[in-house]
């Protein structure tokens, strides 16, 4: 007989756990069931209904992002923001966007499940993720707040800075990326940090972990 469907939702990184190197200068946490809606609108139409709605600046400079308590809008493109939520708050944080929109040409694509993010933090983060991009991370390029998209390895993700260096765990860095890529990107990130004492994870599909 087949074995019973698990009901229980899980994430795509579920069978980690967060890890820590050595004296904290680095850790590695995922950060599951964020709310993730991909947001697409003319910019001077949509800013002022979602602050109306939200309380949210609608970001309209390249490589920027807005926040409140529990929601924030990551500059993506001219007319293409990523809407992020805590995962309590996403269906009600969605449902006051669309009714904030309405009569406002838009599209607003929930992508909650395609998406999981890695937490990356401490002294050491910045190290090991000039390890895996090309993408200049050095402080006085890239601060709290911006948001840019890379490849990482051979895995393509969205960077964002959620805390300032000077922070108790701080820098503190986010890294929005595809289900199936998560894995990979884990294993690899665990390797970046090994110099500081991050123990190695191995992928679940043997994936080589190569880093340049």
């Amino acid at each position: 007989m087949p074995s019973p469907i698990d009901p229980h939702r899980r994430s795509p990184l579920f069978h980690r756990r967060p890890l820590e190197g050595d004296e904290g200068m680095i850790g590695l946490a995922e950060r599951p069931f964020l709310g993730k809606f991909i947001l697409r609108a003319d910019p001077v139409a949509a800013a002022e209904a979602l602050m109306s709605a939200l309380g949210i600046g609608l970001p309209t400079e390249p490589l920027a992002s807005s926040s409140s308590a529990e929601a924030s809008i990551l500059w993506m493109g001219p007319d293409e923001w990523m809407l992020v939520t805590t995962p309590e708050a996403a269906d009600a944080i969605a449902g006051k966007a669309r009714s904030g929109l309405a009569g406002i040409h838009h599209q607003l694509v929930d992508v909650g499940d395609y998406y999981t993010v890695i937490e990356v933090s401490g002294a050491m983060a910045r190290a090991a993720l000039t390890k895996l991009t090309t993408l200049d991370v050095h402080p006085r390029a890239f601060r709290t707040g911006m948001v840019a998209g890379s490849m990482f390895g051979h895995a393509n993700a969205l960077l964002w800075q959620i805390e300032d260096d000077s922070a108790e765990h701080g820098p503190v860095f986010r890294l929005i990326i595809r289900w199936s890529m998560a894995d990979y990107l884990w294993c690899l990130l665990a390797k970046a940090g090994g110099a500081w004492g991050m123990p190695k994870e191995v992928p679940v599909k043997g994936e080589r972990l190569k880093i340049d």
